[in-house]
């Protein structure tokens, strides 16, 4: 038995087949200036993937049948695809809080549980979502595995299913979550996942309450590509993004080969809102922030022309796949969009 035939844990890439797509309904307590556009931008968000597929949503009982009124009254829902699991939580952020589903040694579905501390400890309380990827890896009977010793989060994280994984400093590293080198670091990724390359990312957008999450940066698509965000001199990102470029040009998979580099620019126009203090805050807007789902691929969009362009792009990367538009300039306001709300279960 040669070394790279011995079983080990795989997380797909997100455009393989996939059994179903969680996501967390927002409390009340969430977008309280703009609540029903919210909940509006949700059951579009929900009705959207159960074209595809099963979505999965956490939301407490109590809101069930809210829940399926609001989705049900979007045009493109289909409620067969829609279940509804008893879970409560603190945010709304399931890519972030959620269970990292994969495929263990054995074949079977697995669950990585990492420790969750919102972002660094930025808003409190979490105890609710640091629970959350242990119970929906036990509601669909998916193996748990122990990842707590890492701080971390899902959408810090981005897989190519062949063993090459990206990731920034500014997360694994950042001690608000965790004092670890990157080799410690490297060795938890492949021991748990069975990660044989990661590519190492320093910072990430302006104004990322995440401190820099991976899929506002860089992801990967088929064939070896990776969709690499990139914007001009007068985005407050430009500096940060050019050093990501020349590390992704430059940077190998698991398997030795150079990655076909596809530029992603950021939405032409800035994204502002009301921060928590009452300042006006420019929004970490990016179109790297899309989902794959069976068969097309839902993209953040933010009504504004670089849309149709950005589209275009990922058509090209994800050929034959419908992109669907998702407005998300209302979830923009809470720091995040289409794949930060969002968690893939693949079909194992």
């Amino acid at each position: 038995m040669t070394k790279d035939s011995i079983p080990m844990p795989r997380v797909p890439a997100e455009w393989e087949t996939q059994e179903a797509v969680w996501i967390t309904w927002p409390s009340a307590s969430w977008w309280k200036d703009s609540q029903s556009e919210a909940l509006s931008a949700f059951a579009e968000l929900a009705a959207q993937i159960s074209r595809f597929e099963k979505v999965r949503i956490n939301c407490p009982a109590a809101r069930n049948a809210e829940v399926l009124k609001a989705v049900g009254a979007r045009t493109a829902a289909e409620l067969e695809n829609v279940e509804l699991f008893d879970h409560l939580t603190n945010d709304a952020w399931c890519r972030d809080s959620g269970a990292i589903f994969f495929c263990a040694e054995n074949g079977k579905l697995a669950a990585l549980d990492l420790k969750y501390n919102a972002w660094g400890g930025k808003f409190p309380p979490w105890d609710l979502d640091d629970a959350l990827a242990a119970k929906m890896a036990r509601a669909v009977g998916a193996e748990r595995v122990d990842g707590r010793e890492l701080t971390c989060e899902g959408g810090g994280l981005e897989f190519d299913g062949e063993g090459s994984m990206m990731t920034t400093e500014c997360v694994v590293l950042n001690p608000t979550r965790n004092e670890i080198s990157k080799e410690a670091a490297e060795k938890f990724f492949f021991e748990k996942l069975g990660v044989r390359k990661v590519i190492w990312l320093t910072d990430g957008l302006f104004n990322d309450d995440t401190d820099g999450h991976i899929d506002n940066l860089a992801r990967f698509a088929p064939e070896g590509k990776i969709l690499a965000a990139v914007c001009g001199e007068d985005n407050p990102s430009y500096a940060q993004l050019c050093e990501n470029l020349e590390v992704l040009k430059s940077a190998r998979g698991a398997d030795g080969r150079r990655f076909g580099i596809i530029p992603l620019p950021l939405p032409e126009e800035p994204v502002f809102s009301k921060y928590y203090d009452g300042s006006l805050r420019r929004l970490p807007a990016s179109y790297n922030n899309f989902l794959p789902v069976n068969g097309a691929v839902l993209m953040p969009a933010y009504i504004q022309k670089s849309d149709d362009f950005a589209a275009e792009i990922l058509r090209t990367a994800f050929p034959k796949r419908e992109i669907v538009k998702i407005d998300s300039r209302t979830f923009l306001k809470e720091g995040g969009a289409v794949h930060c709300l969002t968690q893939q279960q693949p079909k194992i």
